[in-house]
């Protein structure tokens, strides 16, 4: 089974699990951690609780919020302990998607083509719709 791990500074992955599930509906492989002011845990330590629950058949695909932030620094951490994880940085909704309906394990292929469509998703809205009605008045 896939397990897919939102990992993030705050609310951010809470907020991206519950957004997902509304799109694909409750999912019992997608979790949500998170590093706050107040944890009475670290999320290295949730992190290494959730692990330990998984089968070790178990693909696991950790995504983070910051290149270079404390949560991805310490979700490498683990790559020591568990060189099978898939941790991947810059988190969105299109990335998670695509991962919560992966059947099996997800190729190397696939993975890239997931990022590249995660990538597709940012773009300057305004920007599009100023072109857009600029080509509308050079039609008239």
């Amino acid at each position: 089974m896939n397990r897919i791990i939102l990992a993030s500074h705050g609310g951010m992955s809470a907020g991206m699990k519950d957004t997902v599930e509304m799109i694909l509906g409750e999912l019992p492989n997608l979790y949500a951690v998170a590093t706050t002011r107040d944890e009475t845990e670290s999320i290295l330590e949730t992190v290494r609780r959730l692990l330990a629950g998984f089968a070790p058949e178990d693909r696991v695909y950790i995504l983070t919020d910051v290149l270079g932030g404390s949560v991805n620094n310490h979700m490498l951490m683990l790559l020591r302990e568990r060189p099978d994880l898939t941790i991947i940085c810059g988190m969105n909704i299109c990335l998670a998607i695509n991962l919560a309906t992966s059947d099996g394990p997800v190729s190397e292929e696939e993975l890239k083509e997931f990022i590249a469509q995660a990538r597709e998703q940012i773009m300057n809205c305004t920007e599009l719709v100023n072109e857009a009605d600029m080509d509308e008045e050079d039609d008239l």
